[in-house]
């Protein structure tokens, strides 16, 4: 759990800075190193810190569930009893005249913000959380746009907001409605700046609710009820038919429809950082009975010819991100029913106009300015690629899969990486420039200057193996940590940062079509896996388990290994793991670690590893990782843990169970050192500290135990399926 002192002092540094900070910002101004601040976020979920990345960088924005009582006379809640338009710098009544409270640190209050850990906020900092959060500081929601025929006359000049009152609870089914979602178009700014919420409030709150949206709709996609925290009072809610009194009216103002979304106490990591009160099974009864408005009108249009399918289609489009390689190339035999979608371009533009996503004009010259790391933005059209915006509305780039996943298909979106040096200048990597003239050495000003660097192919494979992860490579004479989530390369040596991006090759439609003329469609499996692998069984994502025949060479030998400690134990069987995108990074591995290794073989050993049965499939699918599988204790390090008999691994697996599951791993141990208790990385084996060790060892003579501290050197080779034999009853 986190300390609440420190996240009431997060949320009260946010607070103080409009809500809403870059990560790296927030880390400085609190003065938590990045593991702390990043453990403190995770810890605690997005039902209080809501981090968010765009293509500016990482946000954090203050999220709370503390609400303001609707009602002038209360009997006792666990809401905030405050005066709206004080909160707001709009009563010109004072606390003696005014019907509520004033003081945000009355008794009462102060138990409130004590329970949601807020003691700590003034009042313009719980002025900027309150209105980020609590849809009561809302202007009026305007009830002739939301029914079932959206026919407000006033239009434009409604004075109240044209957005889906479902959106702003958090409740809205339809991922792409027919209703706008947008709370930054010109007349949602302009109503909500006429109620006293600025552009950067609205912003946050835009972030938020578009949260929750996503999350519900995840929710209902997987066939779940998306409220599932503990039950929450509903003490707010008039009785039905009840007449709300009009000395009570300011304060519904804006909530007509809200009533129904107060927020109860929240569990830990809940779906939405706004979560409703009411009982799963209040909710669950709401989804099914309420025939929402957006549903009603579709229907009636269904009715009309074969506008379903259309609808269907279109529905289809919102949701998918990725265009149908099979289509752009020729053909695909699917039509209609394909999960993907269908465009005459591997690249589609669009931008959302609240309502449905629409293509932008000058598609392929959008493509090329966006393909140019060096353009950020293209002014004449309003299009920012940093937060993919244009004017106020999102804006999407759909395509087809990346070149690396399906390395033999052609039109595929071939990624580019550069890193920005110096001199402001994107380099590609992988490509090379001339060194620095001071005495031909590659200086701290010119790094990355090197042949050596890993080629865009090489970073893109490790990029989609782990979109969060780091990796660590060598270029001339210095050593660089790339962390694809921060999107930055650092030098391990002066610890200086470069700007990295990722950017796609550009294709005109007139390449398109010379492609289509001159490339014949090509199915041959990707011969950068093993030649003995089944071909049949490459996924591009995930992994294959192909079962080995007990005739096989390369069953028997897993089995001798097996046997040489495990004599009592059947093989019930053998799986191979076939995962191509980890097998390329354990291949790229071994290459770098050969290179620094000046040329000579790596060490590389087959080792067992026994786990729970829960563990198998997360690494089969991700590959070994001690901080999420676990580790088989830590003497010689904290890392995973690899042994040469199996009967030692034998000792981690589930015992309970008859039938037990052992890896044998394909490791990279390279040189090893006697390991300790307190690594965790390899020791240095240099006097310039710039070499390391490749893992640690019980006994660096004779080693039986190996702990490796990067999953990369590692390759989840084998599984064995196993059982005792049964002993045999001898009778005398």
């Amino acid at each position: 759990m986190s300390d609440p002192s420190v996240c009431s002092f997060l949320t009260k540094t946010l607070c103080a800075h409009g809500g809403r900070l870059a990560l790296r910002d927030l880390q400085q101004l609190v003065g938590l190193s990045a593991q702390q601040l990043e453990e403190t976020l995770s810890a605690v979920g997005p039902q209080r810190f809501l981090v968010q990345r765009d293509g500016s960088g990482v946000w954090v924005l203050a999220v709370s569930a503390v609400r303001v009582c609707v009602r002038k006379d209360c009997g006792g809640c666990e809401r905030l009893h405050l005066c709206k338009l004080h909160l707001m710098d709009k009563c010109n009544l004072g606390p003696r005249s005014c019907k509520y409270p004033h003081n945000i640190v009355s008794a009462e209050n102060k138990k409130v913000l004590k329970t949601h850990e807020l003691s700590s906020l003034d009042e313009n900092e719980l002025r900027v959380l309150l209105l980020q959060n609590d849809p009561f500081f809302l202007p009026d929601i305007c009830q002739l746009y939301n029914r079932k025929d959206s026919n407000c006359s006033q239009q434009n000049n409604c004075y109240k907001l044209h957005i889906c009152r479902h959106f702003l609870q958090g409740e809205c089914k339809f991922f792409v409605c027919k209703r706008s979602h947008n709370l930054l178009d010109t007349n949602s700014l302009k109503v909500l700046e006429t109620g006293g919420i600025d552009v950067k409030i609205a912003s946050n709150m835009q972030t938020i609710c578009n949260y929750k949206h996503m999350e519900f709709n995840k929710e209902l996609k997987k066939g779940k009820s998306p409220r599932s925290h503990a039950p929450g009072k509903r003490q707010h809610q008039p009785p039905t038919g009840t007449r709300v009194k009009d000395e009570d009216r300011c304060h519904y103002t804006g909530v007509v429809s809200y009533l129904s979304g107060q927020l109860g106490t929240t569990q830990p990591h809940t779906l939405s950082p706004l979560t409703t009160g009411g009982s799963g099974e209040e909710i669950k009864k709401k989804a099914t009975t309420r025939k929402p408005e957006c549903q009603e009108e579709g229907k009636a249009k269904d009715k009309k010819g074969d506008s379903s399918a259309k609808a269907s289609k279109d529905d289809k489009e919102d949701k998918c991100d990725q265009i149908c390689v099979f289509y752009v190339w020729k053909y695909c035999k699917h039509k209609d029913k394909c999960k993907f979608v269908h465009y005459h371009l591997p690249y589609r533009w669009q931008m959302y106009d609240g309502v449905t996503w629409n293509d932008l004009s000058m598609m392929e010259e959008v493509e090329k300015a966006y393909c140019d790391p060096h353009t950020s933005s293209i002014a004449s059209k309003n299009i920012d690629f940093q937060t993919m915006t244009c004017c106020s509305s999102s804006v999407r780039r759909l395509s087809t899969p990346s070149s690396v996943t399906k390395p033999t298909f052609v039109l595929t979106t071939q990624w580019l990486w550069y890193w920005k040096n110096d001199k402001g200048q994107w380099i590609e990597y992988g490509e090379q420039v001339t060194p620095h003239p001071l005495q031909g050495i590659i200086s701290e000003e010119a790094e990355g200057d090197s042949v050596s660097s890993p080629s865009s192919a090489v970073i893109e494979n490790l990029y989609l193996a782990d979109p969060d992860g780091t990796i660590f490579f060598q270029a001339g004479l210095y050593k660089y940590e790339l962390n694809f989530k921060e999107m930055t390369q650092t030098n391990t040596t002066y610890k200086t940062k470069r700007r990295v991006c990722r950017r796609p090759k550009f294709v005109s439609s007139e390449d398109v079509q010379k492609i289509k003329k001159g490339q014949r469609d090509s199915s041959i499996p990707n011969q950068s896996c093993p030649v003995h692998w089944d071909q049949s069984a490459l996924p591009d994502f995930g992994y294959k388990a192909v079962e080995i025949s007990d005739t096989t060479d390369e069953y028997n030998q897993i089995k001798q290994l097996f046997h040489q400690t495990m004599k009592k134990y059947s093989i019930l069987k053998i799986n191979r793991i076939q995962n191509p995108s980890l097998w390329k990074v354990f291949q790229w591995q071994k290459e770098q670690m050969k290179r620094e290794n000046g040329g000579k073989e790596v060490n590389e050993k087959l080792l067992f590893h026994g786990t729970k049965t829960s563990f198998v499939e997360s690494i089969c699918t991700h590959n070994f990782d001690w901080r999420i599988c676990g580790s088989n204790g830590t003497v010689y390090g904290k890392g995973s843990y690899f042994a040469r008999d199996a009967s030692y691994s034998h000792s981690y697996c589930e015992l309970t169970v008859k039938k037990k599951i052992m890896f044998v791993a394909r490791v990279l141990v390279g040189d090893y050192v006697n390991g300790n208790a307190a690594y965790v990385r390899p020791p240095t084996k240099s006097v310039d500290g710039l070499q390391f060790y490749d893992s640690c060892v019980d006994n660096h003579i004779n080693p039986s135990i190996f702990v490796v501290f990067e999953k990369y050197q590692i390759y989840p080779e084998f599984t064995i399926e196993y059982t005792e034999e049964e002993k045999k009853c001898i009778v005398s």
